[in-house]
């Protein structure tokens, strides 16, 4: 189960600094072919926290398990210069600090462009030529399930193996001189976490004695991949009306009390998603009894759908402007909080009346945070 109470925001700063030389002992894919430049990549972060239920990821959400970094010319099509991939023994304890080190070789030569990806799938990169053929490339959501980036994905997403993205253009690598550029990875991926879900029923309207219970939260419409453009792909769902799809995307909630407020945290990562006909939801399901311990209903199944990052009315957007249609952009975090007043939808395929949920979102990068509330009527 993925909880907690509070959210971090941390970038991770690459260093590079380039010198001539004539070999290295870290031999790069792809050979430089004329004199070379030493290229010296430092990454300054925090050491991972370890993961504790109940308890939103902090520094974990920094990690970096595995690197590719790729540097290409100036010329015609933007060729490769030099492109490796690093794990384990291959990054480096920083000279000072605790920070992380790589070397690789490369062609000296002006106007270069360097990427970095961190957490990215084992050989994803392998064969590129050039800039388009990196940019093709898909990074995809399910690498969100592997601790640490080892081993086979799994049904949970992890905090410690999110892929981040970095870039810089217009460099000049001289032979038999240092060039120093600083490169900031921030995540591909943003966060939806909801801290707070409680009802609020009329004690004098039509559903006064109603109830509600959760019994699971999820994901609908999560781009599953994302390129170097942060464009997506075909979207996952964590449910469809009850039933698991994608079960990453699916928390089971057990043990909530009808009509209590619902304090775990539940969050999920997702890729950016602008797709205005397919926005990303989070999906809070349970079961409604219009008359509670009376004998008239009985509990049936229903759906409070929020739309990620939605203008409307009864919701409270703070951190951010909000968009007509729901939105997610990357390195973002969006904090829900969510009050009942009325019956759910039937289905999660239907968006109800916005009188009937209030909400808060609150949004942020990872260095900033958005908070959504939303009210149920």
């Amino acid at each position: 189960m993925k909880t907690s109470n509070y959210l971090w925001a941390m970038l991770a700063t690459a260093t590079l600094s380039l010198t001539a030389c004539g070999s290295d002992e870290n031999e790069n894919v792809i050979q430089p072919k004329e004199k070379t430049a030493r290229l010296e990549l430092t990454l300054v972060g925090t050491p991972a926290d370890s993961r504790a239920t109940g308890t939103l990821p902090t520094t974990d959400e920094s990690q970096i398990n595995r690197l590719t970094v790729a540097v290409f010319t100036g010329a015609s099509g933007n060729p490769v210069n030099a492109l490796r991939e690093f794990t384990g023994d291959d990054i480096k304890a920083a000279t000072s600090g605790t920070g992380k080190k790589i070397t690789m070789l490369c062609e000296p030569g002006n106007g270069q462009t360097i990427y970095v990806v961190a957490n990215a799938s084992t050989g994803l990169f392998a064969g590129v030529t050039n800039l388009a053929g990196f940019k093709a490339k898909l990074m995809l959501l399910s690498e969100t399930t592997k601790a640490a980036g080892a081993g086979a994905a799994t049904d949970t997403q992890k905090a410690n193996n999110l892929p981040m993205l970095g870039s810089t253009t217009g460099k000049d690598f001289t032979a038999g001189t240092e060039t120093e550029a600083e490169i900031a990875l921030s995540r591909l991926v943003a966060r939806v976490s909801i801290s707070s879900v409680k009802t609020a029923f009329d004690p004098v309207g039509r559903f006064k004695d109603a109830t509600f219970k959760v019994d699971a939260i999820y994901l609908k419409n999560a781009d599953s991949s994302v390129n170097a453009d942060k464009t997506g792909s075909v979207p996952i769902n964590g449910g469809h009306e009850g039933a698991v799809v994608t079960k990453y995307l699916y928390e089971a909630v057990t043990g909530h009390t009808a009509n209590t407020e619902l304090t775990t945290p539940y969050y999920f990562y997702t890729f950016p998603n602008v797709d205005s006909s397919k926005p990303t939801k989070l999906i809070i399901k349970g079961l409604f009894d219009a008359d509670g311990s009376g004998s008239t209903s009985a509990p049936i199944a229903r759906y409070y759908p929020i739309t990620i990052n939605k203008k409307q009315a009864n919701t409270t957007i703070s951190g951010g402007a909000g968009t007509d249609k729901g939105s997610i952009a990357a390195n973002t975090r969006y904090v829900l909080t969510a009050v009942i007043k009325g019956e759910g939808a039937a289905d999660d395929k239907t968006d109800i009346d916005p009188a009937t949920l209030q909400l808060t979102v609150t949004v942020a990068d990872w260095a900033l945070t958005i908070r959504q509330d939303v009210t149920f009527e």
